[in-house]
């Protein structure tokens, strides 16, 4: 018997971190149809990094400002595992010229999402 035509491929899991709960559930629908897993949305640094406790995820979509601070913390630890992840977020460039988000792609707001999704293809 065959496993569904040769897929044998595990879907790659995509964390959504975005306080905004309509721009979430638009990235979580782009992705699910762009034939990924979502993690979350969580819509905090706190709820996001109990995520990441329990699971991997193999790359990140991350707003940068929530409502209880910067994502850096989240994204500290992503980097630190090896974990892939861009931004979505509304501040400007001088984000990714310098400092920590240094090179990072940021989609911006609001987010293109087949932009996004090709984005994370090429991340994978």
């Amino acid at each position: 018997m065959s496993s569904d035509d040769g897929h044998n491929q595990a879907v790659a899991r995509i964390l959504v971190v975005e306080d905004e709960i309509f721009i979430a559930m638009e990235i979580e629908r782009a992705l699910t149809s762009g034939g990924f897993e979502v993690l979350g949305p969580v819509g905090s640094i706190e709820d996001a990094l109990q995520l990441l406790h329990r699971e991997q995820p193999d790359a990140a979509v991350l707003d940068v400002t929530l409502r209880d601070g910067r994502v850096t913390a989240v994204a500290a630890l992503l980097r630190s595992r090896g974990v892939p992840f861009l931004l979505a977020s509304a501040e400007g460039r001088q984000l990714t010229e310098s400092g920590f988000f240094q090179g990072v792609t940021n989609l911006g707001k609001p987010t293109d999402m087949s932009r996004m999704i090709g984005e994370i293809r090429r991340l994978l």
